[in-house]
């Protein structure tokens, strides 16, 4: 005999002798583990990685534009106004004549001097050219930058709760029995 046959018909003995509460030996003493089975299951252990999904690329350009800008430009402009001392020298200067018509009508006489007023100056004109310089303004265009708009790029977190469906394995234990087998209720 085994000593595992020794110990059930030591139980066996032990069980049909009666015995004081504090003597008798408890259930877990009457039985011997004959093997051990681990049950498993599969968990779902959720781990985070960063991964790049895009980019943005942020660009500046210049573009061209063409505006009208009114300026107010100052010019000067030479007139001339003759005024005559008689009739007969305006119609000789402002009629038409031939050549033997002025030859007649002009008397020569270099003792006058012709006289010319410019911007309220009188200025004489003799035998030398007088020079008048008439000026005018131009637009003289400069270009200066100003910042005319200020853009703030930021990346910001947002935190949200998927749901993923996984499937996992876990294990059973099926129990067969075979044979007349007494089961008692704990």
């Amino acid at each position: 005999m085994s000593q595992s046959d020794n110990t059930n018909t030591d139980a066996l003995v032990n069980r049909s002798a009666p015995q004081s509460a504090s003597t008798r030996p408890s259930e877990t003493d009457l039985r011997n583990q004959v093997g051990h089975i681990e049950l498993l299951e599969e968990r779902a252990v959720v781990s985070k990685e960063r991964l790049d999904v895009g980019k943005v690329t942020i660009t500046k350009h210049q573009r061209t534009k063409t505006i009208q800008v009114p300026v107010e430009l100052v010019e000067e402009v030479l007139t001339i106004k003759t005024d005559y001392y008689d009739a007969d020298s305006k119609a000789l200067l402002t009629g038409s004549y031939d050549e033997q018509d002025i030859i007649r009508h002009v008397e020569p006489s270099l003792e006058k001097v012709a006289v010319v007023t410019v911007n309220g100056n009188r200025i004489e004109v003799g035998n030398e050219p007088v020079e008048i310089v008439l000026s005018r303004q131009i637009a003289t265009i400069a270009k200066e930058t100003y910042a005319v708009q200020e853009i703030d790029i930021e990346k910001s977190i947002h935190t949200h709760t998927d749901t993923i469906a996984v499937e996992l394995k876990y294990e059973e234990l099926d129990v067969k029995e075979e044979g007349f087998l007494d089961h008692k209720a704990p």
